[in-house]
């Protein structure tokens, strides 16, 4: 019994110490500048579904306080909030929006994109809402924020020299969600670039959502 259970903490631990590694490994990876200097920084928060009930997901607060920190540590700039409805509530970017605002972000610093339905579509018709800011960050759980990254490289490589690192990683927070989302992220590691493109997206649909102020 004892080693039994002394196999099964070991086990955890290996996994808790693996995906924090991957964590930080992934939020140092893909080009991308250390930090903002001075001049404005678009900041893209990747979307993720709200519960059933509505009530926010942990991945979406984790990634919504991400965003946030991102945005407090930059001059100027603003923070595009990305996800279509995928439950038939309201739309993921919004959802994330009214929490961002709770934090205490101005709306006025807040953008929104309703279209999107895919992690390359979040990317995908958030670009053109930055393209005009000197400096452009993706703020999202570590792996994939990294996933993300490479997205924009492939999609406008035009970008790459303005890509900075959001402030994505710290040491242990939201342990507890580090191990499944690195499990789903290797997943598209192991794949071959070919398949980082639409091609392996599922649920596309074309842009709707336009750039309007998150409500209060």
């Amino acid at each position: 019994m004892i080693a039994r259970l002394a196999i099964g903490v070991s086990a955890v631990m290996v996994a808790l110490g693996g995906a924090e590694l991957l964590h930080w490994s992934a939020s140092r990876s893909t080009a991308a500048r250390r930090a903002a200097a001075t001049g404005s920084c678009g900041i893209v928060v990747l979307g993720f579904p709200s519960r059933r009930d509505g009530r926010l997901h942990p991945i979406q607060r984790w990634r919504t306080e991400i965003g946030v920190r991102s945005l407090s540590s930059v001059e100027k700039g603003f923070v595009v909030f990305t996800g279509g409805s995928s439950r038939g509530r309201i739309s993921e970017a919004e959802a994330m929006a009214a929490y961002a605002v709770q934090l205490g972000v101005p709306a006025e610093r807040i953008r929104l994109e309703t279209g999107s339905r895919s992690t390359w579509e979040n990317v995908r018709f958030a670009l053109p809402m930055i393209e005009t800011c000197d400096w452009i960050a993706i703020a999202s759980d570590p792996m994939h924020a990294a996933r993300a990254r490479r997205y924009a490289l492939q999609q406008r490589p035009d970008l790459g020299g303005r890509l900075v690192f959001a402030q994505n990683y710290r040491f242990a927070e939201r342990w507890w969600l580090k191990v499944p989302t690195a499990a789903y992220e290797l997943r598209f590691w192991r794949r071959p670039k070919s398949a980082y493109g639409p091609a392996g997206q599922r649920n596309k649909r074309s842009p709707t959502g336009t750039a309007k102020s998150a409500p209060i």
